[in-house]
């Protein structure tokens, strides 16, 4: 019953990849060790797909991880072929290779028996995407449960496809909302109910530990907002905006958007809870992002009306709403900001001992 479930599935996500790949017109590559071309056979099934599928680098060994990927030997001897170096390395190198290719997908992993320890079900899938001048690539790590060789290898090989259909979804949604096409995209759940917004430039621990303490907190799913558009920054490129959601796509659902303020947000997404920092609040108040005070008022009120709030989180932050560390600010919450009554009815805040976490992306940057 499970392997039929799986058979099913498999051919499911192989179908909707080839309905995806016609919507973006983009060609891929895959990179196949512990899937054995299970993977490239399944995709290879589709009419039409040859099209868009360029093929498959089915590396088994670590010698042809080498020879046929350029994957470092140093790499393959230190960390060893199941680890995330060697996973991108491998999407690198079949990217490296197929010059027609926008994207790689790679798959490395021990699916038993007798695989070392701590690494048993154990794989790595790798992410390298072509951008203007440059490519940027990600990994994921997956744990399969106890079952057969070859049940676990068609688990992995899903696994594979899943983030092939995601990649297409990052590709499309980039697409069409920096070319106007729509003012927002979701990749993954369909339904927005918390949101973490930010420029994410980097990801880093405190947004990935903000959606997880909400998520907890609130009890429902958090989705991460980018916004290509930015009221004190250029307009994001597709290029831009994919290297900033490759660390996020694989294990966060994301929301793409147009909409530089929260208003915007807000008229686009509907009742949304948002988890912003006390800096971000702070700059909401502020009337020069408004047309005046009356202005600022009434996007409050049509927030309320929409049952829109938000979850404010402290952070260290000066006067300027600067988080960077290097002057050493103090640690500032809700309760210590003075807003308008009108914001502080739609804001819910984090308490220092619940959570605080006083990474920067500008010093990280």
């Amino acid at each position: 019953m499970v392997e039929d479930n799986l058979r099913v599935e498999l051919t499911a996500a192989a179908v909707e990849i080839r309905q995806l790949s016609e919507q973006v017109i983009q060609r891929f590559v895959f990179a196949e060790s512990c899937t054995s071309g299970l993977a490239a056979s399944l995709i290879g099934s589709q009419p039409g797909i040859s099209e868009y599928f360029c093929g498959s680098h089915v590396s088994y060994r670590n010698d042809s991880k080498h020879r046929w990927l350029q994957v470092a030997q140093e790499d393959l001897d230190s960390a060893g072929a199941v680890s995330p170096v060697v996973a991108l390395q491998m999407a690198q190198g079949a990217l490296d290779q197929t010059p027609e290719a926008k994207f790689a997908v790679s798959i490395t992993g021990h699916l038993g028996p007798e695989a070392p320890e701590g690494l048993d079900g154990v794989i790595y899938l790798g992410v390298a995407v072509r951008l203007d001048d440059d490519l940027a690539a990600c990994y994921h790590r997956v744990e399969i449960p106890p079952a057969s060789r070859a049940t676990r290898q068609q688990i992995a090989t899903l696994t594979m496809l899943r983030v092939v259909q995601r990649t297409l979804q990052l590709i499309i949604a980039v697409e069409q909302v920096c070319n106007r096409n729509q003012h927002y995209s979701v990749i993954g759940a369909s339904q927005v109910e918390n949101v973490l917004s930010g420029s994410f430039n980097p990801l880093h621990v405190g947004h990935l530990e903000m959606a997880e303490f909400a998520s907890q907190t609130l009890e429902a799913h958090v989705h991460f907002e980018l916004s290509v558009e930015n009221v004190d920054k250029p307009e994001m490129n597709q290029s831009e905006c994919i290297k900033r959601v490759l660390p996020i796509y694989l294990s966060h659902d994301v929301v793409l958007t147009r909409a530089p303020t929260f208003r915007q947000k807000a008229k686009l997404l509907g009742r949304t809870c948002f988890l912003v920092g006390v800096d971000t609040i702070g700059r909401i108040a502020e009337t020069c992002y408004y047309i005046d005070g009356s202005d600022r008022d009434a996007a409050f009120q049509e927030m309320s009306e929409q049952k829109v709030c938000f979850l404010v989180f402290g952070r260290t932050m000066d006067a300027s709403f600067s988080t960077s560390s290097e002057d050493q600010p103090p640690f500032i919450q809700l309760q210590d900001m003075e807003l308008p009554d009108s914001l502080v009815q739609i804001c819910k805040g984090v308490d220092e001992n619940q959570f605080r976490q006083d990474v920067s992306s500008r010093d990280l940057r």
